[in-house]
This record gives C-alpha cells, sequence and structure tokens, in this order.
C-alpha cells in the first residue's frame, strides 16, 4: 500500500489503482500542536483511503506554501515554506512521475488551505499533457459534512467562524491521530480567549492587533481526542464515498 516500502518490482497499478498523495505543511499550530500537524492529517486520510479503496499512499508532500500571518496569529517560528511556484512545480513533476509509472487516479489530499490553488494549477498542467488522467483535489474540511460541522457547534458552544487553524476540531484531530506530538500542558485552561482582530483581507506588514502571544487565533476550547475521532470516522467514510463517486465512470486508457 505505502509507495516508499515496495521494491520496484512490486510497483505495478491496476487499472482501477488510486494513488493517494498527502498533502500537508510545516507551520505553527498555536504552542500545543506540532509544527506538521497538516501532513500528519493527510498522512492518517490517506492510509484509511488507502485501505478503503484500491489504493497506493505515496510519501507525503510535507512542505507547503507559507500561509499568511494572519491565520497565523503573527510571526513564529517553524513557517519552514516553498514559494508557489517551486510548489507548482514539485507537485507537477510528482503527478507526472506517477503518471509515468502507470497511475491514472490521483488523488491529492491537502490539510493547509494555501496550497489549494496551486495544487488545482498542477493538475491542470498534468491533465493537459495526460488527458487520460483524473486528479481529484480533497481538503479533508470539505468532507466533514454541514450536519456534523453544525453539532459540534452546538454541542460545545463553540461558533464555527471561531473554529478554524489550529481551533477545536484540528486540535482534535491531532489528539486522535497522534496523541503522542501535542503538548497537552502548553494549551490554555481557556482553550486562548486572546483573541485577535480578525480581517479578510491581507495586509503587510501585518497589523500588530491581528497578533497573538500564543499563535492561538481562533479557539481550541473542547477540543479532545474523543471529538477527534468522531471527526476522523467522518471524513474517512465520506472520503471514500465522495472517491468512488468521482471516479465511477471509467478512464480513457
Amino acid at each position: 500500500m505505502l509507495i516508499g516500502d515496495m521494491t520496484w518490482p512490486d510497483l505495478n497499478p491496476g487499472p482501477g489503482t488510486h494513488v493517494i498523495i498527502p498533502v500537508g505543511a510545516l507551520e505553527p499550530h498555536g504552542p500545543h500542536l506540532p509544527l506538521g500537524s497538516d501532513t500528519m492529517i493527510s498522512d492518517h486520510f490517506a492510509h484509511r483511503l488507502a485501505a478503503s479503496v484500491d489504493g497506493h499512499v505515496a510519501p507525503a508532500l510535507g512542505y507547503g506554501v507559507a500561509t499568511p500571518g494572519q491565520r497565523l496569529g503573527g510571526a513564529f517560528p517553524g513557517v519552514i515554506s516553498i514559494s508557489g511556484a517551486t510548489f507548482t512545480a514539485l507537485a507537477t513533476d510528482i503527478l507526472t512521475a506517477l503518471t509515468r509509472d502507470g497511475y491514472r487516479r490521483l488523488i491529492l489530499l491537502n490539510s493547509a488551505i494555501d496550497n489549494i490553488a496551486f495544487l488545482c494549477e498542477a493538475a491542470r498542467h498534468l491533465i493537459e499533457h495526460v488527458p487520460a488522467a483524473r486528479v481529484m483535489i480533497v481538503n479533508w474540511w470539505d468532507v466533514v459534512g454541514e450536519d456534523l460541522r453544525d453539532a459540534l457547534a452546538d454541542e460545545t458552544g463553540t461558533a464555527r467562524a471561531d473554529d478554524h487553524h489550529a481551533g477545536m476540531v484540528e486540535s482534535s484531530l491531532v489528539m486522535y491521530i497522534s496523541p503522542h506530538a501535542v503538548r497537552f500542558d502548553r494549551l490554555p485552561a481557556d482553550g486562548g480567549a486572546e483573541q485577535p482582530r480578525r480581517i479578510g483581507y491581507h495586509l503587510y506588514p501585518q497589523p500588530a492587533d491581528t497578533t497573538t502571544s500564543t499563535g492561538i487565533v481562533y479557539t481550541a476550547a473542547h477540543a479532545g481526542p474523543e471529538l477527534g475521532k468522531r471527526v476522523a470516522d467522518r471524513v474517512a467514510e465520506q472520503l471514500a464515498d465522495a472517491v468512488r463517486r468521482e471516479f465511477t465512470a471509467p478512464l480513457p486508457y
């Protein structure tokens, strides 16, 4: 299932084999979550997806495009990123190499929002040159489901507008997926009540009142591994359903 563990004779994808490329980033997620949270989440769902469909998992693309400081709560150490041009070229090269090895059903499973436009650019480039391929770009939050997100907001009192980067749901996912990597003692008891001014546009340099002292822009109150398991199980189920639906039609080999 893991391409990195295969020998070259093992790498022999059939017409129905999906290849899943986990895509993440290396950046701050508050004081309590590891820098590699996005990649950990993508890896987790890639493995679960491969077990649900006929899938192989490629090594993760763990460096992403830099997230604007306003979403990180300021400038903190750990933003190890690559430019949009480099990221697009790298994603394009990986997709192209996989098609050379016979894969035609390609899934980019992403957990960092600022990667999306560049992944789309890479997919468009690939399809221009390999029209027999099909590429799906899916973010884990796309398949949580509106009903579950609304239910979690009602149950916890955490508004959806207050639950994004390093917030309740993402913190819960990492607590469930990689509890050994979470610094539970560094999460403020109030979940991060220091709320900065939020803006929907981008300003450089970042205004001081949009920064925080911890990097918790939203709130991680009520985060926990049990909630993370609920979300993870729903995402895994919905993700597999979406892949089966979008790849039902035969591809023109």
